[in-house]
């Protein structure tokens, strides 16, 4: 058994990769940014805080030089598992508050880990589909996305196109992130290996602190406004993972072999919105009926002249992932969602 770091514990993709490394016996120090954020999953992991196999540390500014030494220092770790980015609201400057933020933020724990944690084998870094996808192709019907694609962006034109909003400066951010660790790697040969995940839209039920509805995680909240009658389906990025499955692949790639100095496109396939709004009438007609739900055009997923695909053979190949339905996706999303309601949230 391991002892891991898990950087950014209390988020929704991190909260659920706790739960199966304690599962498997690991044991795990999260970071948080600051202890409040750690009281939800000390009630929620109690048994694992009692017997040491959880413990938190806070790092408040991972982008920080040095951010990670003092908790890498303290415990001999053998993996570390990387989710954590940081995110400002109201940015206003992307390079300076988006950009350096995610290439430092990534960089950081590298540097930190090469240089004060020998005992670190493995590192997993969380990186994004963001990272993949040509966003200047649009749907780009027949195209297939594999390990080797790249979102052509570099810091030069990004700087050249002006940084022209936030989404754009949100997928330069990934790429540029996932980049430098990979340049990283190139330059220092540091003891541990890489691997990073590529995960596309992320779903499932989140087993994160949810104070109230409107402060769930983005991707959810997607699902949940339609749920709620609040919102039409929100078009975007046509391939999606269930948050379990990705965090699976994160404590596989942590354990197997064939996965050092690899990346992986982690994702069940693709999907549509308005598969959504059809699953919740089949499901919950009387709900759909009350709030008002559009039906739109059931059955009606993907424009006339299609959408990209990816590969994700690699990661069934590499890591043994069996990806999850999105009916199944859904039935446990939506039944999380009422128990929330029921709880007042």
């Amino acid at each position: 058994m391991s002892t891991v770091l898990l950087t950014g514990a209390n988020g929704f993709i991190a909260a659920t990769i706790l739960r199966k490394l304690l599962e498997r016996g690991h044991t795990v120090v999260g970071t948080v940014r600051s202890e409040s954020k750690a009281t939800f999953l000390r009630e929620q992991f109690k048994a694992a805080v009692d017997s040491d196999k959880l413990k938190f540390a806070v790092v408040d500014d991972i982008t920080a030089p040095g951010a990670f030494d003092e908790v890498l220092r303290a415990y001999q770790f053998d993996a570390v598992l990387h989710t954590s980015s940081p995110f400002r609201y109201n940015i206003t400057d992307i390079d300076e508050e988006l950009l350096q933020p995610a290439i430092q933020g990534t960089t950081g724990i590298l540097h930190s880990v090469h240089r004060v944690a020998p005992s670190v084998k493995r590192v997993v870094v969380t990186s994004s589909f963001a990272s993949v996808v040509n966003r200047t192709k649009g749907t780009w019907p027949g195209k297939v996305y594999t390990e080797a694609d790249w979102n052509p962006v570099s810091y030069t034109t990004t700087r050249e196109e002006g940084l022209k909003d936030v989404g754009s400066g949100y997928y330069a951010s990934k790429t540029l992130a996932e980049q430098a660790a990979w340049d990283f790697v190139k330059e220092k040969n540091p003891s541990f290996t890489l691997t990073t995940l590529c995960p596309p839209m992320v779903y499932g039920p989140p087993e994160q602190e949810v104070p109230s509805m409107v402060k769930l995680n983005v991707s959810n909240l997607d699902i949940y406004d339609i749920f709620n009658g609040a919102s039409d389906p929100r078009y975007g990025v046509w391939v999606w993972i269930d948050v379990r499955d990705l965090a699976e692949a994160h404590v596989l790639a942590m354990d197997a072999a064939v996965a050092a100095n690899q990346r992986y496109i982690v994702s069940q396939g693709n999907f549509s919105p308005q598969m959504f709004v059809d699953y919740i009438w089949k499901h919950y007609p009387e709900r759909a009926a009350a709030k008002g739900i559009n039906k739109h055009t059931p059955g009606k997923y993907y424009p006339d002249e299609g959408v990209y695909g990816v590969d994700t053979s690699k990661s069934v190949k590499d890591l043994g992932i069996k990806y999850t339905p999105i009916e199944d996706m859904l039935r446990d999303t939506l039944k999380r969602f009422e128990d929330l309601e029921a709880e007042g949230k």
